[in-house]
Parts: C-alpha cells; structure tokens; sequence
C-alpha cells in the first residue's frame, strides 16, 4: 500500500516539476506532504499491527489521573479548555494535571477543572540546561502515575513527554498536513488534513481526541475566572474612574494581527466623545512603549491605562467591561471566556480563530485589516453599547 502511495504521489510531483519547473511551488509543497504523510500512516498501521490496537475508554469508562498537554499560546489553551471541562463533567473525580509552560501558569492554575498544574521553564536553554529541564519535567510526569495523556499540540518535546509519561493510553494530534514519525509514540493519533481544507473552528479540532472516545460534539465554552486578589486588585484599579467601562486591548503577538496604532488613536478619540462610557486600555508585555502612546487620546477623568495587567487582573477586568475591543489575539479569546462581549478586528478569515459564544461582533476578516474603518468600529460599538445586557454563557 505504501509503495503504491508513494508512486502515484510521486508521479505526479514530477510531472508538476517538468511542466511547470518554475511555479506553483505550493502545490510541490503539498506533493511532498503527500508523500510524508502515506509514510507516516502506513508506518502507523504496520506499528498496530505488530504491537495491537490499544483500546480507547468511553466517556463512562474515563481512567481518574489525566494528562492534558497544551504548553503555549494563550488563545490554544484557552480553546483547550473544553476538553478539561468535558472530562470533568463526564467524570467529576477524575484528577486533571495541566503541563504547560511557567509564563501561563496563572491562566488556569486556580480553574475549577484543573487539580494540578505542571509548569515547566519558558526560558530560552540550550546544552546541559536543556536536558536537564526536560529531564525534570520526564520524572515529574513519570512520577505522577498518569492512565490517560491527552496532548493536544504536535511539538516534538511534549509527544516525547507524552511517552515517557508512561501512560498506557496516549492520543495525540497531527500538525496540519505534516504527520510526524513521533506520533508512533501515542497509542492514538488524530488525523489532520491539509490546514486550507479544514474549515472547523480550532476549538473543535482540539476537541478530537475527545470524539475518539465517543464523545460527540464540543459542547463546553472556555470559561475562566480570576482569582480574589486579582479580582480585589481590579477593584482598586477602578476606583479611579466613574462607572461602566470599555476595555481596549490594541496588542497581540503577531504584529500582522495587528490594527494600525493610528486608528486605534482615533477610535479612542472619538469613543471618548460619543460614549459616557470610560474607557481602560491595556497591553501585553513589551508592547508598553507604543500602547502608551495611546493613553493621551484617554478622555479626561474618564481614562485609564493598564500596563502589562496579569492574567488574572485581564480576566477582572474583562469580567466587569461592558465590551472588550481588540485584534485577532489570545486576549481577544480571554475577554470572551470571562464573559465579556467582544468586538474583534480580524485581517483574515475568522473562521477558524473567531471568539467562542453569542454576542460578540467580528470586523476585517478575508478583506485585512485596511479595510476596517475607525466608523465602522464605532458605529459597532455604539449599536452594541445600545442593546445593553451581559453576555451569558451558552451550556
């Protein structure tokens, strides 16, 4: 079956190349994934014939120490969060452990469904600090007796984890069209089509693993909560301005995500002028210097600006806004798992990476960012501002 794969998909690589040797290189790209890919399934089944098929538990079968694996990106780990959320429904004694990296240790360590985080160091090592980390981080999870892993990212590291955990059941997922020799490592691996042929939003393909075992469809919202002394912290924060409130987030990690920092300028401007509202803005860290900028277009008495606020005063603070208005970003997905309606500026198709839940108003997308004007924003945010009400979550 291999060999066949691979001389079809072979044939037709060089056919492309003789036709049309200077072009349509994506097309040469997704030929070789072809290739990569009928490797990798065949070395998958040959492996589950030679060593058998490890049964799946259903969701009335669920083992009690669980794993779940999703070490980076704020946005990713909040649309993993369902899958922590269904287990616990489906089995509220199960013991849930999280590992992930230390940088986003507060974002869950105080949830509801997490008994247990496992951080492991976000600094940059290399040599002996390396294996040392990652050798710590081996013994811890060997240590902790785990029945089921659940890694939910195809990082080299944490599917190497995902075996020395030593747990005897172990699904993993495919990246996007590049299926690994590593994922042999997992007793169960969730096939991923080419990236472009996917339309499901990210949070139901990180739900996959949970349909392996019967569970039917992702019915669980991201949901967070601050702890109290960052909830009383925002508190305080907020004594110095009257009322409801905007909160404005105009960063994100990738810059191409990002609204033009003059237009965000103006919309603040021109906020402070149309609403009574008053409006916070925030940023992440090491975007202080350019959001600053923006903390002088504040209207008087009525502004504030949070630097660098925690996670957990993020989560305050969009728990208590009346609107969360921001890019394409990880804060965007926070704002909307604490309750917060949003209204988010996509460049590109929202499809996959839109906020989860009802209420929320999504500008840009297939069109960029150019296309998405400081009225059109207002207009939104003032129509939104009208309707009043909070936004509920959906059970």
């Amino acid at each position: 079956m291999l060999d066949a794969e691979c001389e079809i998909v072979g044939a037709q690589y060089s056919k492309t190349i003789i036709q049309n040797p200077a072009s349509n290189m994506s097309l040469l790209r997704e030929q070789r994934r072809a290739i990569g890919r009928a490797i990798v399934r065949s070395a998958r089944s040959m492996h589950d014939v030679v060593f058998g098929k490890v049964s799946l538990p259903g969701p009335d079968q669920l083992p009690r120490r669980i794993l779940i694996i999703r070490p980076f990106f704020l946005g990713d780990i909040l649309l993993c969060l369902p899958v922590a959320q269904a287990i616990r429904k489906a089995r509220p004694d199960a013991h849930i452990a999280w590992l992930l990296r230390e940088e986003w240790r507060d974002l869950i360590e105080h949830h509801s469904v997490v008994d247990e985080v496992i951080p492991f160091s976000s600094s940059k090592m290399h040599g002996v600090q390396a294996v040392g980390e990652f050798t710590r981080v081996a013994r811890v999870l060997r240590s902790r007796a785990f029945d089921l892993v659940i890694n939910l990212t195809w990082d080299r590291s944490s599917i190497i984890w995902t075996r020395l955990s030593g747990a005897p059941v172990r699904i993993g997922i495919e990246e996007y069209g590049r299926p690994r020799l590593l994922s042999l490592l997992c007793t169960h691996t969730v096939v991923a089509p080419e990236r472009s042929q996917d339309d499901r939003h990210m949070a139901d393909f990180y739900f996959e693993p949970m349909r392996l075992m019967g569970f039917e469809v992702r019915e669980e919202l991201p949901k967070v909560v601050p702890s109290e002394d960052e909830a009383e912290n925002v508190d305080l924060l907020l004594d110095s301005i009257p009322g409801k409130f905007l909160l404005i987030h105009p960063g994100g990690r990738l810059g191409s995500k990002r609204w033009p920092v003059e237009r965000f300028e103006e919309l603040i401007r021109k906020l402070g002028e149309k609403t009574s509202h008053a409006l916070v803005l925030t940023c992440g860290p090491g975007e202080e210097p350019w959001v600053a900028t923006l903390a002088s277009s504040l209207p008087s008495g009525r502004g504030l600006f949070v630097p660098n606020p925690s996670l957990g005063e993020l989560m305050a603070l969009a728990k208590q806004a009346e609107l969360f208005i921001g890019n394409d970003s990880g804060p965007m997905h926070l704002a909307a798992a604490s309750g917060c309606r949003v209204v988010a500026i996509f460049g590109k198709d929202p499809t996959r990476w839109k906020p989860l839940g009802d209420g929320h108003c999504i500008l840009g997308g297939a069109q960029g960012l150019a296309a998405v004007g400081v009225e059109q924003v207002v207009a939104v945010t003032m129509v939104a501002l009208d309707r009043g009400g909070r936004f509920c979550f959906r059970s």
